[in-house]
């Protein structure tokens, strides 16, 4: 618990509406917490008070190492984000929101675990069709922890250098060592591809290698991530790292109407009117079916309304349809 003279005076700097000494004052709090190895709460009281702000960033800046970068390309190889979509905000069988909520569960109460000789679930991979949910349920349950998502820029950490890719990937590892974060890999094929692959050279068995053993070694009390499409590409030696595995699929139709309902809440409308499209979304993913809300309220805002109509939402279908057909053929 925080001592009582900074409480004092962080109510004090409340009261008197002085923003300045406020995050100071917080910014002590959350300093002394991570003093008294309460690394958790002050990554969550991190994330409440400074969620956005850029003089978080600043902060940030000063107290970690610099963001590592390829040395060839000169860009940076992570990408810090701070989500702001809870759990409340997917819509997925219940199944694997239990095993989302245990994930969380797990690591906020990991010192009880590794107390008691086991560990929590710390590597999971997800894989299925694009836009089925994958990365927003990583940005969930970096916002559910209260702790920055590291995202790692798969464009940037592959290298045409010899070498270079692999060396990317350990660079990544040792800046995640130094603080708890939620770490994605997202597109993880572009690193994980088979090593028996005929079509590959033989860099991709150093990547993969370096990838293994980076894993095997990482003692950061950090959750790690992986998210694939083309999960039959992957290495099978990476398949036994994960502690867990989720699948994620085209949502349901009655999965779909959720979808509708949650992405279209800020205005008024035949939200029923979504049922009688089920058949022109029938291969909608749940990024799809967020698109294609976004077109019904860009709709409305242009025009001036709050309230969509039935001919907004079959304009809306039949645009994004088009779009899932191009998609299809492309393939």
């Amino acid at each position: 618990m925080a001592r009582g003279d900074l409480l004092k005076k962080l109510f004090s700097s409340f009261k008197h509406e002085d923003k300045e000494g406020f995050y100071k004052i917080a910014n002590e709090i959350i300093e002394d917490e991570q003093k008294k190895n309460h690394g958790i709460l002050a990554d969550e009281l991190r994330m409440i008070l400074f969620n956005g702000n850029s003089m978080y960033k600043h902060t940030l800046s000063t107290i970690k190492p610099s963001v590592p970068k390829d040395a060839d390309k000169d860009v940076s190889l992570i990408e810090v984000v701070y989500p702001d979509k809870y759990f409340a905000d997917l819509v997925l069988p219940q199944e694997k929101k239990e095993v989302l909520e245990s994930i969380v569960r797990e690591f906020r109460n990991w010192d009880i675990l590794v107390s008691n000789g086991v560990f929590p679930s710390r590597k999971i991979l997800f894989y299925g069709p694009p836009g089925c949910g994958k990365t927003i349920s990583a940005h969930a349950i970096a916002c559910e922890l209260g702790i920055p998502l590291l995202y790692v820029r798969f464009d940037a950490v592959v290298s045409s250098f010899l070498g270079e890719t692999a060396s990317n990937i350990r660079k990544v590892f040792d800046y995640a060592k130094n603080d708890n974060w939620v770490i994605f890999f997202d597109e993880f094929d572009a690193i994980g591809r088979s090593r028996d692959d005929l079509s590959e050279h033989g860099e991709i068995k150093r990547v993969v290698n370096t990838f293994l053993q980076q894993l095997d070694n990482f003692k950061g009390r950090s959750l790690i991530i992986a998210a694939t499409n083309f999960e039959r590409s992957l290495d099978y030696a990476l398949w036994r790292r994960f502690d867990e595995i989720l699948n994620f699929e085209l949502p349901t139709s009655e999965e779909k109407l959720k979808l509708c309902a949650l992405s279209i809440k800020r205005f008024k409308g035949p939200v029923q009117v979504f049922e009688q499209y089920l058949g022109e979304m029938e291969n909608f993913s749940h990024s799809d079916i967020d698109k294609m809300c976004q077109t019904i309220m860009k709709q409305c805002i242009l025009d001036g309304r709050r309230i969509f109509t039935k001919n907004d939402v079959e304009f809306a279908v039949r645009k994004q349809s088009a779009i899932v057909a191009m998609r299809k053929t492309s393939y």
